[in-house]
């Protein structure tokens, strides 16, 4: 079974079945070590505001997510963060007004666009090697067939953990 999830994984197809009764042994060590892992995050997300002395991690997050989603708008941005769109809105102000972002209006003027300054690109992208430099540590510990498995099964975790409310 391992290999074929492992094949699944690495090939990117997504893997659904129910659990059976016999099964909820290793359901509940995969709850336990999903949890463990999502605790990890979020302490290690802490423990990243020290390396930045211009913008904290939240700032980051919708940094990032206009960067990916903000030519949808607010509600976009607030669906990819999971933050409530007043929380979002209240972020984007601040953005705004440190020159990180802009607000802008559609030739329709049915809606507005969220996108990047230039400092802002600037800063998300300094930022984003920052990160990748502290997390190759990590990178750097696993042996090949580990690094060959960890992106895609990182992202389908991701992708479970966001679907499963």
């Amino acid at each position: 079974m391992a290999h074929d999830l492992s094949s699944s994984i690495a090939d990117g197809a997504s893997w659904r079945g129910p659990v059976r009764l016999d099964d909820r042994g290793d359901a509940q060590d995969f709850a336990d070590a999903l949890l463990a892992f999502l605790a990890a995050a979020r302490r290690t997300r802490g423990r990243l505001q020290p390396l930045f002395d211009d913008v904290t991690v939240p700032q980051l997050v919708l940094l990032d997510a206009v960067d990916t989603c903000g030519e949808a708008g607010v509600g976009a941005v607030a669906e990819h963060t999971g933050l409530s769109q007043p929380t979002v809105t209240r972020g984007v102000a601040g953005l705004e007004r440190a020159g990180l972002l802009r607000r802008e209006t559609t030739d329709d003027g049915r809606r507005r666009v969220l996108s990047l300054t230039p400092r802002g690109e600037g800063l998300l992208n300094d930022k984003r090697d920052v990160v990748a430099g502290h997390l190759s540590t990590a990178w750097e510990r696993l042996d090949p067939e580990e690094r060959r498995l960890a992106v895609p099964l990182l992202r389908h975790l991701a992708d479970l953990v966001d679907h499963l409310l």
